[in-house]
């Protein structure tokens, strides 16, 4: 066993006790992730008490999975955080082409793209098969309110009056192209929630359209 596995393991039955959210963490988190798929672009926030046991890219795996779900963490960071979640919620670890739900952390940028490539799908028969995906960003800001650097996105689809636009750093060309690929063929498609360190998040479901527009003023980041 190396340094790294004995802290590891050492830490994981703490980890465990904070990825257990009470009632009213897990109906908080449960209501934002509905509420943000529903209103693609608006902006919710993860409660404190969440974002100061876990990383707030766990969150909504740690409400949607169970023992009957199948879900893939790519470098949540150094510790044990997979393995607590696995133990915390009973889903199952899998490969990511058959995982129900995905976590990619900030740290695991330069996997997105092939990680979204990858994601299982579902067919126009069977939609519902298609992966829900959490991402881990730098930032995430409402149009005109972004002062640091990112890509502006701007949505149009069911639940949005018109077009909205959510501000992100933490996504390149490359990341966005490849989302739009995976959800090319409505129904079919990934669902996919952001949230930033401090715990604000954004979801944005398959049946919106992902159009890259302007960037924030390229300014260094607080």
């Amino acid at each position: 066993m190396t340094v790294t596995d004995d802290l590891d393991a050492r830490r994981l039955p703490s980890r465990i006790a904070a990825c257990r959210f009470d009632a009213f963490e897990s109906q908080r988190v449960f209501r934002s992730l509905l509420d943000t798929i529903s209103r693609p672009g608006s902006i919710e926030q993860i409660p404190e008490s969440i974002c100061q046991r876990v990383p707030s890219v766990l969150a909504p795996l740690l409400v949607l999975a169970d023992v009957e779900t199948t879900i893939h963490v790519s470098d949540v960071d150094t510790f044990a955080w997979a393995d607590a979640l696995v133990a915390a919620t009973g889903a199952r670890p899998s490969v990511i082409e058959e995982s129900d739900l995905i976590c990619v952390s900030s740290e695991a940028v330069d996997r997105l793209a092939p990680i979204l490539e990858t994601a299982r799908r579902g067919t126009a028969l069977e939609p519902e098969k298609g992966a829900r995906v959490s991402i881990g960003v730098h930032d995430l800001r409402e149009r005109g309110a972004g002062t640091r650097a990112g890509s502006q996105l701007v949505l149009r689809g069911p639940g949005i009056d018109g077009d909205r636009a959510v501000c992100v750093d933490g996504l390149t060309e490359e990341h966005v192209d490849t989302w739009r690929r995976a959800n090319s063929a409505f129904p079919a498609g990934i669902d996919v929630w952001m949230t930033t360190n401090d715990g604000r998040i954004v979801g944005i479901p398959r049946s919106t359209r992902i159009e890259l527009s302007a960037t924030w003023p390229d300014q260094e980041r607080n």
